[in-house]
């Protein structure tokens, strides 16, 4: 394997070692729910808001969960949509898929 590979198969272990990080992703991959308060997005109708992530993550602080979303976006593993002034969020499954791939060469 080459280095380059190691260290972004390290670094997508990493983001994805925290535990809210991963609930982040199980509601993204869970998509929208009924109890959500925030109207849908056009574009991504199961892509998910922040305030309606809040409500699935519980007691979090918007900072925190901003910080959370930065890190998974900036690794890939989620993407955004605007549609005015609000903000959807939303799995993009081909970096998992290429994320497999790599840890495949382990074995």
């Amino acid at each position: 394997m080459r280095q380059i590979d190691e260290f972004a198969v390290a670094q997508a272990a990493k983001v994805l070692s925290d535990p809210i990080r991963l609930k982040i992703l199980t509601l993204l991959k869970e998509g929208r729910q009924e109890v959500y308060q925030a109207p849908v997005c056009s574009a991504f109708a199961h892509a998910i808001c922040p305030e309606d992530l809040k409500l699935g993550l519980g007691d979090i602080s918007s900072s925190k969960l901003s910080y959370h979303l930065k890190e998974l976006k900036d690794e890939g593993f989620i993407q955004e949509c605007r549609e005015g002034k609000r903000i959807y969020y939303l799995l993009k499954p081909d970096r998992f898929k290429s994320l497999i791939e790599s840890l495949h060469r382990f074995y």
